[in-house]
C-alpha cells in the first residue's frame, strides 16, 4: 500500500509539474517552490506579481470594490511574502476591515426574531464582514478553489469568514471587532456539533478556515472545534458532503497533530483526483493543485 502510494504521488508531482512549469502565476510560482524546482527569474515574477497586484486597487483600496477579490488579493500578497506593511496589503486590509459590522453583513445586523431564534442576531453576535448591500445579491459566491455558495445568505457568511482569514493572517487578530468575529463563530450554535443541517458542510469549513488562525486566548476552543470536524472524515479520507479540495484549503490552516493527520488521510484521495480527473482543468484548478501539492508538503510527501 505505501509503494503504491508512493507512485501515485509521484506521478501526480510529475502531472503538477508540468501543469506548473511555465505559469507566470502566483500560484505557478509558489508550486515551483513546493516542488523544488523553482525558475532563475521566480523572484522577480514574485516582486512583480506583487506590484500588479497592488496598482489593481482602487483608491478605497479594494479590488473591484467587492469584499471577497479584496480578501483574496491581500491573501495572495502574503503567500507572496509581501509584509505585512506592504502598501498593498494595508491598503486591502484596511477595506476589508472598514466593512465590518456594516449593512449586508446579516449575521448581527439587528434583531428579528428569525435571526434571534437562530442566536444569528446582534444579541450574540458581532464582526461580520459586509459583502455589499443585500440589494445587490452575491450568490452565487465562487470562492478561489472552486467551492460555490448558492444560497445567498449563506455566501455572505462565506464571505465573512474568508475575510476574516485574512485579516487574523495580516495580524489583525488583536481588534475587538475581529476577536469578537472568531468568538462569534465558535458560539453560533450548530457549526460544529451538526453536519449536513442548517450549515452545509462547505460552509463548516469556511467557519473552520476562519477561526484556525484564531488569538491565542481563543486557540484552545477553536481546536475543540476542529476535532468535530476532523471527527467526521470518512475512511477515503474525504468528508461528506463537502468539497475535498475546499475542506483541503481550510484545515491546512489548522496548527494542530491532529489536523496534519487528517490531511495525510485526505492526500491520497486528493492525488486521486488530480490524476484521473478533470480537476486541473476546472474551474479553480490551479489553487486545486495547489492545496495538493501543500497537503503533501505538509505530511512529508512532496519532496
Amino acid at each position: 500500500m505505501a509503494a503504491t502510494q508512493s507512485r501515485e504521488r509521484s506521478v501526480v508531482r510529475d502531472r503538477l509539474w508540468e501543469f506548473f512549469r511555465d505559469q507566470n502565476t502566483r500560484a505557478g510560482r509558489l508550486a515551483r517552490r513546493l516542488l523544488h524546482r523553482e525558475a532563475p527569474g521566480d523572484a522577480a515574477l514574485a516582486e512583480h506579481l506583487i506590484r500588479e497586484c497592488r496598482l489593481k486597487t482602487r483608491m478605497n483600496g479594494s479590488l473591484d470594490g467587492a469584499l471577497v477579490p479584496t480578501a483574496w488579493g491581500a491573501w495572495e500578497l502574503l503567500q507572496l511574502e509581501a509584509p505585512m506593511d506592504n502598501a498593498g496589503v494595508v491598503r486591502m486590509v484596511g477595506f476589508i476591515l472598514r466593512q465590518q459590522d456594516q449593512p449586508g453583513r446579516v449575521f448581527g445586523e439587528g434583531c428579528r426574531p428569525y435571526l434571534h431564534e437562530r442566536q444569528w442576531c446582534s444579541h450574540y453576535v458581532g464582526g461580520f464582514f459586509s459583502a455589499g448591500p443585500t440589494e445587490q445579491p452575491i450568490a452565487p459566491a465562487r470562492f478561489p478553489t472552486g467551492a460555490v455558495v448558492n444560497e445567498e445568505q449563506h455566501a455572505r457568511f462565506a464571505a465573512s469568514c474568508f475575510a476574516l482569514r485574512t485579516v487574523i493572517r495580516a495580524g489583525e487578530d488583536r481588534r475587538d471587532g475581529v476577536r469578537r468575529h472568531v468568538a462569534s463563530l465558535l458560539d453560533i450554535p450548530g457549526i460544529w456539533s451538526e453536519w449536513a443541517g442548517t450549515w452545509s458542510p462547505n460552509l463548516v469549513f469556511f467557519a473552520l478556515g476562519a477561526v484556525a488562525l484564531a488569538p491565542l486566548d481563543l486557540r484552545e476552543r477553536a481546536a475543540q472545534a476542529s476535532a468535530q470536524v476532523l471527527a467526521r472524515q470518512q475512511a477515503d479520507g474525504s468528508w461528506p458532503g463537502a468539497d475535498l479540495f475546499h475542506a483541503l484549503d481550510m484545515l491546512l490552516l489548522v496548527p494542530t497533530a491532529e489536523a496534519r493527520e487528517a490531511v495525510r488521510r485526505a492526500a491520497p484521495l486528493a492525488c486521486r483526483l488530480i490524476q484521473d480527473g478533470e480537476t486541473l482543468t476546472e474551474d479553480g484548478g490551479a489553487e486545486r493543485g495547489l492545496v495538493v501539492l501543500q497537503a503533501l508538503a505538509l505530511t512529508g510527501a512532496a519532496s
